[in-house]
């Protein structure tokens, strides 16, 4: 007898590995982390392989445990497009988007048109800004639902995670920094929280900060960086989609050695009202099928 397996485990298991563990996990799905664990021990019965690994108090995926993984992202992906596509909704009223820059590269058009394709009857307004401004549209009621990237310190519960990033110090390859001298930073804006990160983690280390360059694109920043006017941060997602592979990624390199450790960043979608309305819900799912599955 062939093994079944079924589609709340397999949303189960890419939550766990979307949000960092079964407690989050159990969180986001608004089930019980006992719940949640039971589903992974009867996956595990099914396949009759371990899908974690366990130390120090960590829980990590196996072997095994990302193989079924990535059929789960799968599995889920074409669940949720064949629902949409034939689910059809008398959905109304208006939904006001914010969007980071980083979230702009990553097929977020295509998603807002097929949003509006599947609910004709709801108004979508979007809006690009960096996270601190669409943070203080969201506390003001001027935006609905934003995606923003956060610390992961900074995290709250009520946001649904979208993706964990690892933030970077890049640099041109032929800049030299006099140790007994200011860091020459590079930032997008003058309440980046990159800036304030830096310029605390600095501190600590006996080190000042001297902003040398303000502009709010990310090509913008990068080729400032390039030029070697100074320095500046960056996460993982805009060297994979602007630099890898590519020639105007010469001339740059990544600093690993003297400069403080970043701590990761975490794209997240947050609702003004802490609870999403049923638009907000049907743009989340949206989301997670496109963005998170990739």
């Amino acid at each position: 007898m062939t093994a079944s397996l079924d589609i709340d485990s397999m949303r189960a298991l890419t939550a766990i590995a979307d949000n960092g563990g079964i407690t989050r996990a159990a969180k986001k799905l608004n089930l019980s982390q006992s719940a949640v664990s039971h589903k992974m021990k009867r996956l595990e019965q099914k396949i009759n392989r371990s899908l974690f690994t366990r130390s120090e108090g960590q829980i990590n995926f196996s072997t095994d445990g990302e193989k079924l993984l990535d059929y789960a992202r799968r599995m889920v992906r074409l669940h949720d497009e064949a629902c949409a596509n034939f689910y059809q909704s008398d959905l109304s009223g208006e939904l006001r988007l914010g969007i980071t820059e980083d979230i702009t590269a990553s097929g977020i058009a295509q998603i807002l048109s097929n949003f509006s394709s599947s609910f004709p009857n709801v108004v979508l307004t979007s809006r690009v800004a960096h996270t601190p401004e669409l943070v203080r549209g969201l506390n003001s009621g001027e935006i609905d639902m934003a995606l923003i990237e956060v610390f992961e310190s900074e995290q709250l519960e009520t946001d649904h995670a979208l993706g964990r990033q690892e933030v970077v110090w890049l640099q041109s390859e032929d800049f030299i920094h006099d140790a007994e001298a200011p860091v020459p930073f590079v930032t997008y804006h003058k309440n980046c929280f990159y800036k304030a990160w830096a310029e605390q983690a600095l501190a600590a280390r006996g080190q000042k900060l001297k902003v040398v360059f303000e502009c709010p694109s990310i090509d913008g920043m990068i080729n400032a960086v390039r030029s070697g006017l100074g320095i500046g941060l960056v996460n993982n997602g805009t060297m994979e989609q602007r630099l890898p592979g590519r020639r105007d990624s010469r001339g740059l390199k990544i600093d690993r050695h003297y400069l403080p450790q970043p701590p990761p960043i975490q794209h997240v979608a947050r609702f003004s009202r802490g609870v999403p309305t049923q638009q907000m819900d049907k743009m989340l799912e949206l989301i997670k099928v496109e963005l998170i599955s990739e």
